[in-house]
């Protein structure tokens, strides 16, 4: 069987072939297939917006900026 960059099939114990892992940074090409079997799919918003910017919000009020040079300290 001819070895292919990027594919590798994984057997069982016996020897059948059980799996084939594709690697889709060399292989893109494929991807389109996979998409229209509904084997791949675009990523979903997985958080609600509204929340997000609330955490965004409070995280830059809580922000404090700090002299080092006051405390002798050098970076």
């Amino acid at each position: 069987m001819t070895k292919i960059a990027g594919v590798k099939v994984e057997r069982t114990v016996r020897g059948i072939p059980r799996y084939v892992r594709i690697d889709l940074k060399k292989h893109a090409d494929i991807i389109p297939f996979l998409k229209e079997k509904g084997l791949l799919s675009e990523p979903e918003e997985k958080y609600n917006p509204k929340f997000v910017e609330k955490i965004r919000k409070s995280e830059s009020e809580e922000s404090v900026s700090v002299d080092l040079k006051k405390y002798g300290i050098k970076i």
